[in-house]
């Protein structure tokens, strides 16, 4: 099975005119974060994450990025929380996959496929399309979401959760306080959200969710059997973490049948120097298989190339390009009461 035919022409997304994300740093008793920032649809209003480092392949042609000195970088102070690791490292900062997944999700082009487009009214809309995130690192797409109208679980380890989604959720209420809501968004928090925050014209929410536990100790029952979509972004590149991801998913689709939920997955082609045979990192092909065994259905809804800067056996580090892939995965046959 190989990717490449996943890259058909026509589901080939160029940028989003009007999408811009930019970053500033923001010093705080001498301790520098970098302040992700992008634009909503239609509005004046722009998001704010606060993160780590700078981000990795999120900003595009002129787009003003951060630059931290020595000196900015800190010990993680996360370092020995439990269940904390290399993975989650990673989730302090913000990847190429959240731009496309939110660009595709929120931002139409008239060339977009039929099936998104039916995705995008879903979550760009009033009606409360209720998604959960798994693997949310700062908050970057569940909150967007949130901001455009859908209502939002936003998990991930309890490391990130209590130290980037709750203060970054706290932080864009308080920025989108003032955006008009038209009379058919809710008013209230929604009951499967549990005590949740008013993000722009929608609702979201945040709780651990460790994918090697099941999702009934984690999750409410209500939570568990409320999801229309599952939202993951850049979230398994490593090989040893696919399966766990979609053993979650795999009991999401059940506990929430009823709905009958797909996952919506953005996966940045990053196959090593032995190219798609990697052992360690999870390849495209890779999660293509692991789709089929199974028995799932998987359909590209956008792609796009990015650039990317590559080691190459001798250690050179040089100018390159890749995909970046935004798939539904559904389960071809979801499970009935008999």
């Amino acid at each position: 099975m190989k990717y490449q035919q996943y890259i058909q022409k026509e589901r080939h997304r160029p940028p989003t005119k009007g999408f811009q994300c930019r970053e500033d740093i923001e010093k705080e008793d001498h301790l520098a974060s970098v302040i992700f920032k992008c634009n909503l649809p239609h509005q004046q209003h722009l998001v704010e994450f606060n993160c780590r480092e700078p981000s990795c392949g999120a900003l595009e042609g002129e787009e003003k990025g951060a630059v931290l000195s020595e000196d900015d970088y800190a010990v993680d102070p996360n370092f020995f929380d439990e269940g904390y690791s290399m993975a989650g490292t990673t989730g302090f900062k913000v990847w190429t996959g959240s731009r496309l997944l939110i660009e595709a999700l929120t931002w139409p082009q008239d060339t977009d496929c039929g099936r998104l487009k039916e995705i995008q009214e879903c979550v760009n809309s009033d009606y409360g399309t209720r998604i959960i995130e798994l693997g949310a690192g700062v908050g970057v797409v569940g909150t967007y979401l949130s901001a455009v109208g859908s209502h939002v679980l936003l998990t991930d380890l309890t490391t990130l959760v209590e130290n980037a989604i709750e203060t970054n959720l706290e932080r864009n209420e308080r920025i989108l306080s003032d955006m008009s809501i038209s009379d058919g968004s809710g008013k209230s928090c929604p009951s499967w959200l549990v005590d949740g925050q008013r993000i722009g014209r929608g609702w979201a929410n945040t709780t651990p969710l460790d994918w090697t536990k099941s999702i009934c100790e984690q999750l409410t029952d209500e939570q568990a059997s409320s999801i229309d979509f599952i939202i993951a972004s850049d979230v398994v590149f490593l090989a040893s973490m696919m399966k766990s991801l979609f053993d979650t998913v795999e009991a999401l689709f059940e506990t929430s049948k009823d709905n009958k939920p797909s996952l919506i997955l953005s996966f940045q082609k990053r196959d090593a120097q032995d190219g798609t045979d990697s052992k360690a990192f999870t390849t495209v092909d890779g999660v293509l298989t692991a789709v089929r065994e199974r028995g799932w259905t998987i359909e590209c809804l956008a792609w796009r190339t990015v650039a990317v800067r590559k080691e190459d056996e001798t250690g050179s580090v040089k100018d390159d390009t890749s995909e970046v892939f935004v798939f539904e995965i559904k389960d071809a046959n979801p499970l009935e009461e008999g």
